[in-house]
């Protein structure tokens, strides 16, 4: 039960936090083998109680990755209208002939949130377990904020990498009234227990920004290039940092090999990253700089 890409937009774009080429052809081959059942294993009854508490009655939502319609059903019950937004045609062929179909309060889409028409609006918007990470987390917020009158709901994995934590961080930096906890199935011994976490933002008072100053003002991990740099180091850096969280990166190495490495980063920058990143040379090291929301380059007092 995730968002992916589809054929309208550059699927292995790092703007997602991922490639979701993917996660696409998964979802597509899944969608032979699993009903409206597809998504169990994430999804318990105190997980979707508590996505039910967070939507008023009467609501007009959209539900963002509804793969086969495992909660479009409950979010039926609580909503006045659902639009079901799945970019897999394979999903949505199980979704449709399915009887949750047949609610007169559906609606069901294909495609990205980005896909969306600019003057489409929501009370509420529902994300299910989106296969995004790091700043594509934020961004698929903001893309929803900017179409959603009340409030954002997404459920995030419980796992290693932390992306809940950077994105409840970074939203609240962009202005966002948050409200996160981690919900845990009951009645089960601890270690098969299910855990997810619950993130509510609310967006009645959000303002966009598209270039704040104080989200830039993070500490930049330090990542050291062996001397000589090996093949293929440069456009690994990028695409590293293009499919993660950081806003910067500061990137050390042998001073013998900072030309060398400046050069191959810029290179690669213009190839896999120009309208989203730049690079730098600063005091016999480089900077990998992440580019706010509309291209411009942030100035040296706000990075």
């Amino acid at each position: 039960m995730s968002e992916s890409g589809n054929g309208l937009k550059d699927r292995t774009s790092y703007r997602h936090g991922v490639p979701l080429d993917f996660a696409l052809a998964q979802r597509e081959r899944l969608a032979d083998k699993y009903d409206i059942e597809f998504g169990k294993e994430r999804v318990f009854p105190e997980l979707v109680e508590a996505l039910l508490d967070e939507i008023p009655e009467g609501a007009f939502l959209l539900e963002v990755g509804a793969a086969t319609g495992l909660l479009t059903r409950p979010l039926l019950e609580r909503a006045g209208h659902v639009t079901a937004l799945e970019p897999s045609a394979g999903m949505l062929r199980r979704l449709l002939s399915s009887d949750v179909a047949e609610s007169p309060h559906l609606s069901i889409k294909k495609g990205m949130v980005e896909d969306l028409l600019h003057d489409e609006s929501y009370d509420v918007a529902v994300v299910t377990f989106t296969p995004r990470r790091g700043l594509g987390l934020l961004r698929l917020l903001t893309e929803l904020a900017m179409r959603v009158r009340d409030k954002v709901v997404m459920l995030l994995d419980v796992d290693g990498s932390l992306d809940w934590a950077y994105l409840a961080r970074s939203a609240a930096i962009q202005g966002f009234d948050l409200r996160m906890h981690v919900v845990s199935e009951k009645g089960e011994t601890r270690d098969r227990r299910r855990h997810a976490v619950l993130l509510v933002a609310d967006v009645k008072s959000w303002t966009p920004d598209f270039a704040p100053a104080e989200a830039w003002d993070l500490e930049a991990r330090e990542i050291e290039v062996p001397y000589p740099a090996p093949r293929g180091a440069a456009t690994r850096l990028v695409r590293y940092f293009l499919s993660g969280g950081d806003r910067a990166v500061l990137v050390t190495t042998d001073p013998r090999g900072v030309d060398r490495l400046y050069g191959n980063l810029r290179t690669a920058v213009h190839r896999l990253g120009r309208d989203e990143m730049t690079v730098r040379r600063q005091d016999g090291s480089i900077q990998l700089v992440r580019l706010p929301k509309g291209g411009e380059e942030p100035s040296e007092e706000s990075w």
